[in-house]
């Protein structure tokens, strides 16, 4: 399968912990599944709820909460972080990337290291240069 890295798994998506990381079962082990390449506010739960971080959580639930998505890791990159979670670039069924949808719709925000050079990076960067452009999302009342 041809994707925006490495194929790794397809999966459903089991539950939305917030806008950037789910849950989802990979041959019947449910793990935690950070989206590669963006950061939305928090949503609470162990950290204290930031603007748009609840919108950012629902957002992500009509997206993803119980539709199977593709997963794919970054060549180059770590398959899982400090906190257990696998770093995975995520296509939707409409073969959409949801992170630069997020970004695009305002719901996220780009977040690569320095390190990185992600296969979407300039993608990720344009879609948040129009979020802004635009004020959609959490650039909404955004000052430039």
């Amino acid at each position: 399968m041809n994707g925006p890295g490495d194929f790794y798994e397809t999966v459903d998506v089991e539950s939305v912990v917030d806008g950037d990381t789910f849950r989802a079962f990979v041959k019947g082990e449910k793990i935690r599944v950070r989206v590669m390449g963006i950061n939305s506010p928090e949503s609470g739960g162990y950290r204290e709820e930031e603007d748009w971080g609840e919108e950012a959580k629902v957002y992500a639930k009509e997206k993803l909460d119980g539709r199977t998505v593709h997963l794919f890791t970054d060549p180059g990159d770590p398959a899982w972080d400090q906190y257990d979670r696998l770093l995975a670039h995520v296509v939707m069924e409409n073969g959409i990337n949801y992170a630069v949808q997020a970004v695009a719709d305002g719901m996220a925000h780009t977040y690569i290291l320095k390190h990185q050079d992600l296969t979407i990076g300039d993608t990720l960067r344009k879609a948040e240069r129009l979020a802004k452009a635009e004020r959609r999302g959490m650039w909404k009342n955004h000052e430039d």
